[in-house]
C-alpha cells in the first residue's frame, strides 16, 4: 500500500473513531448557553446574536431536514459531531504532511511506523481533550470553525509541495526520454507548469474562499490566515508575488478590523478606497490574482446577506433586527457589545495568562487526582503530552522551519493572540475555555509531531549504536499510543450527555406552570435560550411571551415585543422607544432602559395578562414590585394584593408534585440521580428549584407542620445536595418534630461527608445538651475541636455545656485554649477575666 493510501485509510479510521465517540456522548437535546438559540434559529431560519453566524444557521437548517432517526435538536447537535470528526481527520493529515516535510521519504516499515504512530497519538489526545470534546457534542459554532481551520491548513501544506507550479523532476525526465526536440520539450514542460501554476493559484483561491466562508460560522476562523500568510510569504519561489500577497492581506485586514475592533467607518472607507486602487494597479501590472482573490472573499462573506433578507420576513428570533443596511452593518460589527480594547486591560495580564493555563493544563488529563505523598499524580502525568507537544515544536522548527511557522503561528494566535485580544476580566459570567479550543487543537498536532520526533530520535540512537531498534521503538510507540487513549476513560463520564435532558426540562419547568398568555421576564442566556428552543422547536407553550431583560436594553427588541406575536402590550411608538434613556433616581440608583420598559409593560398590561419574573432575574429589577410578587415556582408572579415575602404554597406544591420534570436530577423514588454528571452551570441553575422547595419547607415549619417541612427540605437537598441552608435546617426540623434520634443520625451522616463543617458538630452537641446528656454533648464538642480547632462556636458551647455538667475547670479550659490560639479575640478576652462570676451567676457554680 502506498503512503498516500495509508495516510487516507488511517485518517478515515480516525474520523470513524471520533465520529462514534462523539455520537455516543452527543447531547440528547438542548444544552445550556448558546445551544438553544442555535438549534432554534437553525430550525426556523432565524437570526442569532451578533454577528449572526448565517452559514451556521443555513447548514443547521439543512441538517434539520435530513432523514435521520433523530430529533431536531439531535440533528443540529450531530452537525457539530460530524464536522468535529472531519476536523480531527484533517488534523491527522496535517501532522502526516508536516512529518513528511520534516523527515523526507521513508523507506522501511519501521520508519513508516514512526511516521504514522505520532499522528495517531496526537489525534487521540485531540479527540478526548476536555474542551474540544465538550464543544463537539452540542449545537455550537466551534466545530465547524475547527473544520475550516484544519482543512485550510492542510490545503496550505498541499500548496507548499509545489508553490511555484514547477513540473516534477520525474515528469521532466520522462519527457526528455520521449522527445529529442528541445522546442517541443520546452513547450510540453511549459504546458505542465502552466497547469501546475493554475493549481497553485487555485489552492490559494480555495483557502481564501473557505476562510471567508468560515466567517459565516465564526469570525475566529480567519485567525489561521496568519500562519498561512507567513508560510506563503517565506516561500521565495511561488506562483504569486509578495506584493500581491500584501495587497490582498491589507484589504482583508481592513474588513476584519472593522468587524472586531470597530474601526471608525471613515477609516474603513478610506482603507477600502486605497485597497481598490491597489487592486486595480495590481491587476494591471501583476495579474488577476488579487482581483480574483478579492472577488472570492466578497462572494464568500456575501452569505451575510441572508441576515438582511431573512430579517424582512420577521422570524420568531430576529436579533438586532437587521432590516436596514445600517442595522446589518451594526450586526456584523457586534455593536451591541462593547468594542474590544487590548490596551485597557480588564484584569492583570499575568492573571489572564494563568486563566488560559488553568484551562490548558487540564485538556489532556489521563487520570484523576491520585496523591502520592505531596504530589498529585493526575496533574503530574499531564506533563507527558505537554512535553511531547513542546518536543514537537522544537523538532518541527529544526527539521522544517517554514512549516513550523505555519503550525506555530496557528497555535500562537489562537492562544497568546486571543489572550491579548479577548482581554477577559477576572469575573467572567461563565467558563471561557471554548475560545481557546483551537489553541488546544493545534497543540495536539504538536503532540503528534513530538511523538514521531521522539521515536525518530530513539531510532537514530539505536542505529548509531548499531543495535536492533525495532523492539524499543515499537514498544515506546505502543505505550505512547495507549497513554493517548487514557483521557477517554478520564473524561467520558463528564462529557457524556447522551442522557442529559436537564436543560430541556429546565425550560419545560419554567413555562409549564404559567397561566395562559403569560409574559415572563428572564435574565440571561440560560433562562432564555432553552425557552426559545422549546417554544420554536417543540412548539410548547407558544402562548407565553419570553421577554429577556438584557435585550430589553435595545430598541429593536422592544419593537419586536410590541409588533410580533404573541404581542406584549406596549403603546410606545418607534420614536418614543428610541427616546427611552437611563435615568438616575432620587436614591442614586439608575433606572436602565429595561427598567423603564418593564414598568411600561406592567402599567399597560393592567392585569389583563399574567406577568412573571423568573427567579434568575436580579433583585434590582423586581425590587420596585417586591411587595406585589408571589413566589409560585421558578417565577415570582405579579399579583394585585400586597404582602411581604409572599409564597403561594398551593402553586409551589402543585408545580413540584404534578408539573415539573427532573430527569437526570431525581430518580423516580425522589432520591438524587448520582449517575448523570452535572457541571457547575447545571448545578447553579437547579439550585433555584432547591431554594423554592426549601422556602416551602420553611413556611410549613412556621406552621408547625414539621412532617411536610421535612419532606420539602429532603426534596431541596435531593435537587441540590450541597445546598447549605436546608442541610443545616433538616436536622433541626427532625428535632422539632420530636425525632431526636433522626436528628442526631442525620447530622452524623452529614459529618461523615463533611467533617470540617463546624455547625454540624455544634448542632449535634446542642441536641444532646437539650436532652441533658451533657457528657455526650461534650464528646461531640471535643471531637469537633480536634477536627476543626479554629471553629470558635465549639469552644463557647463547650464552656456552657461543661458548666452545666458541673465542671468549672473544664469549662474554663475551653475559653483558655481558644485564647491561647487566638489572643486577639477581644470579646472572649474580656469575658475570661470574669469567668468565675459568670459560672456563679449563670450556672450557680462556686469555682
Amino acid at each position: 500500500m502506498t503512503d498516500k493510501k495509508i495516510s487516507w485509510v488511517l485518517a478515515f479510521a480516525i474520523f470513524i473513531i471520533c465520529l462514534i465517540t462523539y455520537l455516543l456522548t452527543m447531547a440528547a437535546t438542548v444544552s445550556f448557553w448558546d445551544s438553544g438559540e442555535f438549534i432554534a434559529t437553525s430550525y426556523i431560519l432565524g437570526i442569532p446574536h451578533s454577528p449572526g453566524t448565517p452559514l451556521y444557521v443555513l447548514v443547521g437548517r439543512l441538517f434539520t431536514m435530513l432523514p435521520l432517526p433523530m430529533t431536531i435538536a439531535q440533528k443540529v447537535n450531530f452537525l457539530s459531531v460530524l464536522f468535529s470528526a472531519l476536523a480531527v481527520m484533517f488534523g491527522f493529515l496535517v501532522m502526516v504532511n508536516t512529518l513528511k516535510f520534516m523527515f523526507g521519504e521513508l523507506k522501511s516499515r519501521l520508519e513508516r511506523f514512526v511516521l504514522y504512530i505520532g499522528p495517531l497519538v496526537g489525534s487521540f489526545y485531540l479527540i478526548f481533550s476536555d474542551t474540544y470534546w465538550r464543544d463537539s457534542t452540542e449545537a455550537e459554532v466551534y466545530s465547524l470553525s475547527a473544520f475550516v481551520m484544519a482543512f485550510s491548513t492542510w490545503l496550505a501544506l498541499l500548496w507548499y509541495r509545489n508553490p511555484a507550479g514547477k513540473a516534477d523532476d520525474s515528469v521532466v525526465e520522462e519527457l526528455k526520454l520521449q522527445s529529442s526536440n528541445k522546442k517541443e520539450l520546452d513547450r510540453k514542460i511549459a504546458e505542465i507548469e502552466n497547469k501546475q501554476k493554475v493549481r497553485s493559484h487555485n489552492l490559494l483561491y480555495l483557502i481564501i474562499y473557505l476562510l471567508a466562508l468560515g466567517i459565516g460560522f465564526h469570525l475566529g476562523t480567519i485567525i489561521v490566515y496568519g500562519g498561512i500568510f507567513l508560510l506563503v510569504l517565506l516561500v521565495k519561489e511561488k506562483s504569486i508575488t509578495n506584493t500581491e500577497l500584501f495587497i490582498f492581506t491589507f484589504g482583508m485586514v481592513i474588513i476584519v478590523a472593522d468587524m472586531t475592533i470597530h474601526t471608525s467607518p471613515q477609516v474603513t472607507l478610506f482603507g477600502l478606497i486605497i485597497f481598490a486602487i491597489l487592486v486595480a494597479w495590481s491587476t494591471a501590472s501583476k495579474g488577476r490574482f488579487v482581483l480574483a482573490a478579492t472577488a472570492l472573499f466578497v462572494l464568500a462573506i456575501s452569505v451575510h446577506l441572508y441576515l438582511y433578507i431573512r430579517s424582512h420576513l420577521n422570524p420568531a428570533i430576529d436579533e438586532v433586527d437587521p432590516q436596514t443596511w445600517r442595522a446589518l452593518y451594526a450586526h456584523l460589527r457586534r455593536e451591541q457589545y462593547p468594542p474590544m480594547s487590548i490596551f485597557n486591560r480588564k484584569a492583570p495580564f499575568l492573571f489572564q495568562l494563568k486563566y488560559f493555563w488553568d484551562y490548558f493544563i487540564v485538556q489532556y488529563r489521563m487520570i484523576g487526582d491520585k496523591m502520592v505523598g505531596p504530589f498529585n499524580l493526575g496533574i503530574a502525568t499531564v506533563g507527558i503530552p505537554m512535553a511531547l507537544g513542546v518536543l514537537g515544536m522544537i523538532a518541527n522548527y529544526y527539521r522544517e522551519k517554514k512549516v513550523w511557522v505555519l503550525n506555530f503561528t496557528n497555535f500562537l494566535l489562537n492562544s497568546l493572540g486571543l489572550i491579548i485580544f479577548l482581554n477577559f476580566s477576572d469575573h467572567e459570567v461563565r467558563e471561557r475555555d471554548y475560545f481557546y479550543a483551537e489553541a488546544f487543537f493545534f497543540f495536539a498536532l504538536f503532540i503528534g509531531i513530538g511523538t514521531s520526533g521522539l521515536l525518530a530520535m530513539t531510532l537514530d540512537y539505536f542505529r548509531e549504536k548499531k543495535k536492533a531498534a525495532g523492539g524499543y521503538v515499537v514498544s515506546l510507540g505502543v505505550i505512547l499510543l495507549v497513554l493517548s487513549i487514557l483521557p477517554a476513560h478520564h473524561y467520558w463520564h463528564s462529557h457524556d450527555r447522551s442522557n442529559n435532558y436537564i436543560p430541556r426540562d429546565y425550560a419545560y419547568n419554567m413555562l409549564a406552570g404559567l397561566e395562559p398568555d403569560a409574559i415572563i421576564f428572564t435574565n440571561g442566556d440560560n433562562d432564555t435560550f432553552p425557552l426559545w428552543y422549546i417554544q420554536c422547536v417543540e412548539h410548547f407553550r407558544t402562548d407565553v411571551r419570553v421577554a429577556n431583560l438584557s435585550l430589553l436594553n435595545t430598541s429593536w427588541y422592544i419593537r419586536q415585543l410590541r409588533d410580533e406575536e404573541p404581542k406584549v402590550p406596549i403603546t410606545l411608538n418607534d420614536e418614543e422607544i428610541e427616546q427611552l434613556r437611563p435615568i438616575r433616581l432620587k436614591d442614586g440608583t439608575i433606572a436602565w432602559k429595561r427598567d423603564l420598559a418593564v414598568q411600561h409593560i406592567i402599567q399597560t398590561t393592567n392585569w389583563k395578562r399574567p406577568i412573571y419574573f423568573a427567579v434568575t432575574v436580579p433583585l434590582e429589577v423586581w425590587k420596585p414590585y417586591e411587595d406585589y410578587l408571589e413566589m409560585q415556582g421558578m417565577e415570582r408572579r405579579l399579583v394585585p394584593y400586597k404582602g411581604k415575602d409572599m409564597i403561594n404554597e398551593f402553586m409551589l406544591a402543585r408545580n413540584f408534585n404534578d408539573v415539573y420534570e427532573f430527569r437526570g436530577v431525581l430518580n423516580p423514588d425522589g432520591t438524587p440521580d448520582t449517575i448523570l454528571y452535572k457541571d457547575k452551570d447545571t448545578k447553579g441553575m437547579f439550585i433555584n428549584f432547591a431554594v423554592a422547595a426549601a422556602q416551602l419547607g420553611q413556611r410549613k415549619a412556621m406552621k408547625r407542620d414539621f412532617d411536610d417541612a421535612i419532606h420539602w427540605l429532603k426534596l431541596s437537598l435531593a435537587l441540590s445536595p450541597d445546598f447549605s441552608w436546608p442541610r443545616m435546617l433538616l436536622g433541626t426540623y427532625y428535632y422539632m418534630n420530636g425525632d431526636i434520634d433522626g436528628a442526631v443520625n442525620y447530622y452524623k451522616q452529614e459529618l461523615k461527608k463533611d467533617p470540617k463543617e463546624g455547625e454540624f458538630w455544634v448542632r449535634v452537641a446542642r441536641i444532646f445538651e437539650s436532652q441533658k446528656e451533657y457528657s455526650e454533648a461534650l464528646q461531640f464538642i471535643d471531637r469537633g475541636i480536634s477536627t476543626i480547632p479554629n471553629y470558635r462556636q465549639l469552644y463557647s458551647d463547650g464552656f456552657r455545656i461543661a458548666a452545666k455538667l458541673g465542671k468549672p475547670d473544664t469549662a474554663k479550659s475551653y475559653i483558655s485554649n481558644w485564647l491561647t490560639k487566638h489572643p486577639d479575640d477581644e470579646q472572649l478576652s474580656k469575658i475570661y477575666d470574669k469567668l468565675d462570676e459568670v459560672l456563679k451567676e449563670e450556672f450557680g457554680i462556686n469555682p
